[in-house]
């Protein structure tokens, strides 16, 4: 009677584990300690893929958190450009406000002017309401985005020559700068065009 390959497969596997365990008997090695080298290799080369992965998954976290969105920087340049845009006698803390919104040249030039632009704007009484109309980027380059910012302010001061309030509405066309600094969107660079 013919034996199934099956059979003949398991038939000798068991002849050679016979094998294995006579030689070792007889040379007086233990069986368990068979394959030591290539099991700690084989914990080396597990160890090392999950740290491979550990770290894949920190960098890429990292890096998704420290990605802004078109929607976060039109946001940032709405807020920040308006604050700029509408000085507040009643407002004393609007000047370092937009400092702390700050960074690079536009902050260092800024900061060297905080306390004359505050002064002129209390000295004068100057209100402004305004609204920012239009924001769209322009350009990004890595983090940083060049942004068009339109925007609709009408001042009021409290007595011009004649002794009356007056309120004029302008409009304001900026491109903007903006970059991450310290975890947060920052006002890099202010140009007003015409």
């Amino acid at each position: 009677m013919a034996q199934s390959p099956f059979a003949a497969e398991r038939a000798a596997r068991r002849d050679l584990a016979r094998a294995r365990d006579e030689v070792d008997r007889l040379t007086g090695e233990n069986p368990s300690s068979r394959g030591g080298v290539a099991g700690w290799f084989g914990v080396a080369v597990a160890v090392v893929v999950v740290l491979a992965v550990v770290a894949a998954v920190a960098v890429g976290w990292r890096a998704q958190r420290d990605t802004w969105s078109d929607a976060d920087y039109r946001s940032f340049a709405t807020e920040t450009v308006g604050q700029l845009l509408t000085p507040d006698a009643r407002d004393p803390d609007r000047a370092r406000r937009i400092l702390e919104l700050s960074t690079g040249t536009f902050r260092d030039e800024f900061a060297q002017s905080t306390g004359a632009y505050s002064a002129f704007v209390a000295r004068l009484g100057t209100v402004a309401t305004g609204v920012v109309d239009g924001v769209a980027i322009a350009g990004r380059d890595g983090d940083t985005v060049s942004a068009l910012v339109t925007s609709v302010v009408t001042t009021r001061v409290a007595a011009n020559s004649s002794g009356r309030d007056t309120a004029e509405p302008r409009r304001f066309r900026l491109r903007v700068q903006i970059e991450p600094d310290g975890g947060a969107l920052r006002l890099a660079a202010v140009e007003f065009l015409p």
